[in-house]
């Protein structure tokens, strides 16, 4: 096994950002997809918009080599569209996103100096039309969020939670609302369309999400009684 190549993950439920995952050797391939009875992937994300079988790593004559398996929201290598079926080289630093930004990680080689990752990382997920500025900016079209002019990777639902909050910024989000929009794998039939999740795990969404966000956790203002606010 190549003890220098990893996948780093950025944002995609249930792992922490910034967990390592190495590369199989020649002839065995990392699989991603979503968990379920039926198939297992080698990573397994819990989004509805993951495909169960998504993409897989591989080596070709040492080579690392991405190919999307056909996924149903597709494969962006640095926010390139995938062609189905058809492998892609790997560079250290590349940044790649299933379903449109639900589960986002890198192709790290780390035999490559420090220098040339932080080049290679930072230049793909940079908007030439985005200034360096204090404060917290979100782009929901690219699930992009900076602070301070720095990415923040968050795990998919933190993500998902603080885009929804943004295209309603100073506007109250019901509780109801942030169900429908985050866990709509959990609708249930004759549930009236509310999927079955408990204000108590919302609350803890919304807190592990403050704490990410360190000093502009505040923006987010509970409603009482009625839901959260992104003031901005």
């Amino acid at each position: 096994m190549n003890q220098s190549l990893y996948i780093r993950i950025e944002a995609g439920d249930p792992y922490d950002s910034g967990s390592l995952f190495p590369i199989k050797p020649e002839g065995q391939r990392l699989t991603f997809g979503r968990s379920s009875h039926t198939n297992e992937s080698d990573i397994s994300f819990i989004s509805p918009y993951v495909s169960r079988s998504h993409v897989e790593i591989f080596l070709n004559d040492g080579e690392p080599f991405i190919c999307d398996m056909n996924s149903k929201h597709g494969t962006d290598l640095n926010k390139q569209s995938l062609e189905p079926n058809v492998p892609h080289r790997l560079q250290s630093g590349d940044i790649i996103s299933l379903a449109k930004g639900v589960v986002l990680f890198t192709f790290l080689n780390t035999d490559t100096s420090d220098a040339d990752l932080t080049m290679e990382f930072t230049s793909p997920i940079q908007s030439s039309d985005t200034k360096v500025t204090k404060g917290l900016h979100i782009i929901p079209e690219r699930r992009q969020i900076n602070i301070d002019g720095e990415p923040l990777f968050l795990s998919g639902k933190h993500t998902d939670l603080l885009v929804f909050l943004y295209r309603k910024k100073n506007q109250a989000v019901s509780t109801d609302e942030i169900k429908i929009h985050i866990w709509p794998e959990r609708i249930l039939p004759g549930s009236n369309q509310i999927p079955d999740v408990g204000n108590d795990e919302i609350n803890a969404l919304v807190y592990r999400l403050r704490k990410k966000l360190g000093l502009y956790g505040d923006s987010i203002v509970t409603v009482p009684r009625y839901g959260y606010m992104l003031q901005l």
